[in-house]
């Protein structure tokens, strides 16, 4: 029989050892489900599962930033749906609601208009996480004053009610007839001319056209321009007539048509052919001067109040309001810019990104960003603003007969400007926005699927299998076990008990 050494028991001694060891450690496996606590422990599958959970990293910052961007982009798109259902309403107001004043001299449509201005308003400063998404990059300011200051201003500022109320005495001059001058004829001619050159004000001359006998036309020409209608022989006949044109400010035409009467008397749209030329000159005069101070209550007015509305709403980083250079506002002749002193700035977010969409980007992939912003000084948004806020801003008397007119005149620039006539509408910017959720949402399901694979991979390589550890501590506890005892007796040989 062979007696062990020394080397044989410290070997055996250290095999038990390491056994105990790789028992402890499947046991921490067992426990923890991991195959090693340190990255070192894995081996050769560091570096693979160091790489994979960097990517893991970056993926699920991705989808953070894409779940943000989607609940700020489902906020914006219901704001916009909102706001583009109200424009449809004001639209179908506008061609059901007729010129009945109920409060405050104003239609129902009117004070409707009032309260959908608020909610627009509202809807456009709406915060999502402390952050106001219709306010470009300056995401801490509201982007939109009150609809109060809007219409109103304060004690130091002028809102859209006082710009449009310069603007109508600027347009319509001291004697109501658009900047006209029409005076009295000495003969048989009647001059008509604007009253100053340059004037951003009032009616402009445009074409005549005539088809009255023995009449010269001087079509408009020089400076302030002049025209003339001189009566000769033979006399206008019954039926014949004339139109003028005449230019308003917001870039539309009225076209103001007399009829020669011969019979009498003369009706509205018509003038009494006389007994001679400069008879006829006065009759045609009177005419002419009634129609051009209609036009100017009626279709004048209209403009105007749009004009200003465009003024005090069209404004960018480098363009204030504008508002009439007065007083005296009668006579004026340019417009100055408004400053933050005394006029209102409705829009108090940040205007200075071009294109508007590139004020909100989002980083949603490696090289690629999505921009989605949406400005409450986009075009379809300030028509909307613009559209609300006229119409809350415009009153009557309810005593003047041509108000009925002025008002279908106003509502008459309205529809198409509520319906959108030929432009981008809110509701277009609504499927831009629908069009880049799709995007985000392809990039969102391709980032979880790219997520699950590498989570998997790396679980793989890092968790340890519960029935593989099972197997390997039944067979490491036989073989330890079977170390001990042999460990056990090898300690109980000496040389004696051999020599016994």
């Amino acid at each position: 029989m062979q007696i062990s050494s020394l080397a044989q028991v410290l070997r055996l001694r250290e095999n038990v050892s390491d056994m105990q060891s790789q028992l402890g450690d499947l046991n921490r496996q067992l426990v923890t489900g991991k195959k090693a606590d340190t990255f070192g422990g894995l081996g050769a599958d560091r570096n693979l599962v160091l790489s994979m959970r960097q990517e893991i990293g970056s993926i699920e910052s991705y989808l953070k930033t894409i779940t943000q961007t989607e609940l700020r982009m489902t906020a914006m798109s219901d704001v916009l749906t909102r706001i583009d259902t109200i424009m449809a309403d004001v639209k179908a107001g506008s061609l059901t609601t007729g010129f009945d004043l109920v409060n405050g001299g104003q239609t129902d449509l009117q004070v409707l208009a009032g309260l959908q201005l608020d909610e627009v308003v509202a809807l456009l400063n709406l915060e999502v996480e402390d952050r106001h998404l219709f306010a470009g990059r300056d995401t801490l300011t509201k982007p939109v004053v009150s609809a109060d200051l809007i219409l109103n201003g304060d004690t130091t500022h002028a809102g859209l009610i006082q710009l449009i109320d310069e603007r109508r005495q600027a347009d319509l001059g001291v004697d109501n007839r658009g900047r006209l001058a029409i005076p009295v004829p000495a003969g048989a001619a009647v001059s008509l001319a604007e009253t100053d050159d340059p004037n951003a004000f009032g009616f402009k001359l445009g074409a005549i056209a005539s088809t009255l006998a023995g009449t010269a036309i001087v079509q408009p020409a020089g400076s302030p321009p002049t025209a003339s209608v001189t009566f000769g022989a033979p006399l206008p006949g019954q039926g014949e007539t004339i139109a003028i044109d005449l230019l308003l400010p917001d870039g539309s035409t009225e076209t103001i048509t007399l009829t020669a009467e011969t019979i009498g008397p003369a009706g509205e749209g018509e003038f009494l052919v006389g007994v001679d030329a400069n008879t006829t000159a006065a009759n045609f005069q009177a005419a002419l001067d009634t129609a051009i101070q209609t036009k100017a209550k009626t279709a004048l007015r209209a403009a105007s109040a749009t004009v200003a509305t465009d003024n005090f709403f069209d404004t960018t980083s480098s363009t204030p309001p504008q508002r009439v250079n007065g007083p005296p506002f009668g006579t004026a002749t340019t417009l100055i810019d408004g400053t933050t002193a005394d006029t209102i700035f409705w829009y108090q977010g940040d205007n200075t990104t071009t294109p508007i969409s590139d004020s909100a980007v989002a980083k949603i992939d490696d090289g690629r960003t999505l921009s989605y912003g949406s400005r409450a000084d986009d075009d379809p948004i300030r028509t909307a603003l613009k559209v609300t806020a006229l119409l809350a801003a415009e009153s009557y008397t309810g005593l003047d007969p041509d108000e009925d007119e002025a008002y279908d005149e106003m509502i008459g620039r309205l529809i198409p400007l509520a319906g959108f006539k030929g432009v981008r509408s809110v509701g277009d910017v609504v499927i831009d926005l629908g069009l880049k959720a799709d995007k985000l949402d392809e990039t969102k399901t391709r980032h979880e699927r790219a997520l699950s694979l590498s989570k998997g991979l790396v679980e793989d390589k890092e968790n340890a299998d519960a029935f593989e550890i099972g197997a390997k501590l039944g067979q490491l506890q036989t073989q330890l076990q079977a170390s001990f005892q042999v460990t056990a007796r090898l300690n109980e040989l000496s040389l004696i008990n051999f020599i016994r």
